[in-house]
């Protein structure tokens, strides 16, 4: 998928990139005086094998973040003719100790980037004459972004958001170290969350690894094992689940159930080791942690197998998939929407070759039995007592063709001994989620959390009979 871009109307280069289903991309340059020609000579700036992250020019030189030493990053600078080196380029700023850059901006001012501690604590820095300068946030953050209008302008813009704490956008300055808020618009009030608390901790899992676990519930929370618990994880591409604020979500607190998210490996919360943790052969790991955080929930009192619930969305659905496949009586729910459930056959539909890259191929021995491995579909066994399951698909799904979801339902109808339903829910205007309007969004959550809640036991949400006049 090539993307063709120019960082500032300053810039003596066009930047073109090349990526796909991965993490890491492509890229090229070319002069920009060939926009006035009828070809652009494009030249290789850097390959995916560098794990570059982000990349920008300034002048001459290219100024990029890259995994390949470093799992957490390293800020590093190169010649643009030359092209990038990480074994030998100059390093701009090294790794941080038990933290992850996240991202970098460079301003007339100098070079700031923002650092996340396991994917859920936000920090700020700027790189001043080759010293590293802790820059101090109005609040503490979960996230952190940053944006400027180019390498020719002072102007920084840093932006905020937690798990129960609103989006807040202010600008930085400079001179006087000082932040001013500058909101576009303004922010909703919600005085039904004000007493609702956000807890990061870890859990071991299977081998020993520490998982980052969020969890948000109300301050009164008894943990009393009576607890519905919503696990929600993804598990792939190196992404990073970082804290967001989400009204919508936090309804599910609101009723009095526990919100936890499982960053298991696969994503990106620990760089990029945690990524290839999850990747490929190393794909049960991303299972095994949201099982391993599901069994600390219960043994801490939060919740127990009659009330957890684990979500996932497109590759989170070889999460949920194997997860209640391996450990059908941990969990009382699962949900899977629009889920890869087929990972083995996923190569024969049209977004398949492209996931290869992250998945493996069946034409490799070696990737064919990692693809087996994390199979839900395949996986499924006769005669067990699965949990409660909700599927969801769109029948126009560019990324996941909609009989991956259609074949494991199907199955899973088959095999389950037990008398809990399992619905599929088909939507036949909509695919992958894309387009679809806010109210479509809410209606789909609203409809994920009233199959949690009702499977669960919660009095609001049980059957009941409805009138001719309804």
């Amino acid at each position: 998928f090539p993307i063709a871009y120019i960082d500032s109307d300053k810039n003596k280069y066009i930047i073109g990139r090349v990526g796909g289903a991965t993490a890491y991309y492509d890229a090229y340059y070319a002069n920009i005086t060939d926009l006035e020609s009828e070809h652009i000579t494009w030249k290789s700036l850097f390959k995916k094998t560098d794990k570059v992250k982000s990349a920008t020019l300034k002048d001459d030189s290219c100024i990029y973040m890259s995994a390949k030493n470093a799992a957490g990053y390293q800020i590093l600078s190169a010649s643009v003719h030359e092209g990038i080196h990480p074994d030998t380029d100059d390093i701009l700023m090294n790794t941080q100790k038990n933290e992850i850059i996240n991202d970098f901006e460079i301003t007339s001012d100098g070079l700031y980037f923002s650092t996340t501690k396991n994917g859920v604590e936000g920090l700020l820095y700027r790189l001043r004459e080759g010293q590293k300068e802790h820059i101090k946030l109005p609040k503490v953050s979960g996230r952190v972004n940053i944006f400027s209008k180019n390498q020719n302008h002072p102007d920084l813009w840093v932006s905020t958001m937690g798990w129960v704490n609103d989006y807040i956008r202010y600008k930085y300055n400079s001179i006087t170290n000082t932040f001013e808020e500058q909101l576009i618009t303004e922010n909703g009030s919600y005085p039904e969350f004000e007493n609702f608390v956000a807890k990061e901790i870890t859990v071991l899992s299977h081998d020993g690894k520490e998982i980052p676990l969020s969890i948000v519930h109300k301050k009164n929370l008894k943990l009393d094992n009576t607890n519905p618990t919503f696990i929600y994880g993804y598990g792939s591409y190196g992404v990073s689940i970082r804290p967001f604020f989400a009204p919508s979500w936090l309804t599910w607190v609101e009723e009095g159930g526990v919100l936890c998210i499982a960053h298991v490996r696969g994503g990106g919360e620990k760089g990029d080791s945690w990524y290839q943790e999850g990747k490929k052969e190393n794909k049960p790991n991303t299972w095994k942690d949201l099982i391993s955080c599901t069994e600390y929930l219960i043994d801490k009192g939060y919740t127990s197998n009659k009330k957890t619930i684990i979500n996932g969305g497109s590759a989170g659905g070889i999460l949920v998939g194997r997860a209640m496949t391996e450990r059908p009586d941990l969990f009382a729910v699962a949900i899977a929407e629009v889920g890869v459930m087929n990972a083995v056959r996923s190569e024969n539909s049209p977004n398949g070759p492209n996931n290869i890259k992250e998945m493996g191929t069946v034409k490799d021995s070696l990737g064919f039995l990692s693809l087996l491995e994390m199979d839900a579909y395949l996986n499924l066994k006769n005669d067990v007592q699965y949990p409660a399951t909700l599927i969801t698909t769109g029948m126009n799904d560019p990324r996941v063709t909609p009989w991956q979801s259609g074949k494991f339902a199907a199955k899973l109808q088959s095999n389950t001994t037990t008398q809990k339903p399992v619905l599929f829910s088909v939507n036949y205007k909509s695919g992958h989620g894309f387009g679809d309007s806010t109210k479509d969004q809410l209606k789909n959550q609203a409809n994920v959390f009233a199959f949690a809640l009702w499977q669960t036991g919660h009095s609001k949400f049980a059957l009941r009979a409805v009138s001719d006049k309804e």
